[in-house]
């Protein structure tokens, strides 16, 4: 029995249906496409030095607050913060990372903060309440395939 041509008609309407995925124009569209053309999506790239990573403060800090470390980097690292960061109620750790695993900021020995870092585009913060402060010197504990980039900051009045 010969399938009728109406019935593959539909077939193949079905198929062309199913595989467009019915998504708005504009959701796959790129810079440079010209209206009824295909275009596929470049994916953003990864960053692969620190200093084309985002600025990991991405909003004004407080008036008052104040830097403590600044810096970026590959693979381990590490700081020693100065004598003001004990003192202050906390600390706010704000760090970006690329790469195919996980950045984490150490203080003797046990983690007060981390992440998985993946293409460079997320931004992370951490509250680093006094209390895990008793020592200044910090390891930043990554896989040397990844870059970071990390701002430590102490709260106005602190």
């Amino acid at each position: 029995m010969k399938p009728s041509l109406l019935a593959v008609g539909l077939s193949a309407l079905v198929l062309v249906s199913a595989c467009s995925g019915g998504a708005h124009p504009r959701a796959t569209a790129t810079h440079g496409a010209t209206p009824g053309t295909s275009a596929i999506p470049s994916p953003i790239p990864t960053p692969t030095s620190p200093d084309r990573l985002p600025n990991p403060v991405q909003s004004p800090l407080p008036v008052g607050s104040k830097t403590l470390y600044t810096g970026s980097g590959h693979g381990d690292g590490g700081v020693t913060l100065p004598a003001s960061a004990g003192k202050a109620s906390s600390i706010t750790v704000m760090w970006t990372c690329a790469g195919p695993s996980k950045f984490n900021v150490i203080a003797t020995g046990k983690p007060l903060a981390g992440s998985q870092c993946g293409d460079g585009s997320g931004v992370f913060t951490a509250e680093i309440p006094h209390a895990h402060m008793r020592e200044l010197a910090w390891k930043f504990s990554a896989a040397d395939s990844v870059i970071w980039r990390i701002v430590v900051t102490r709260p106005p009045g602190n």
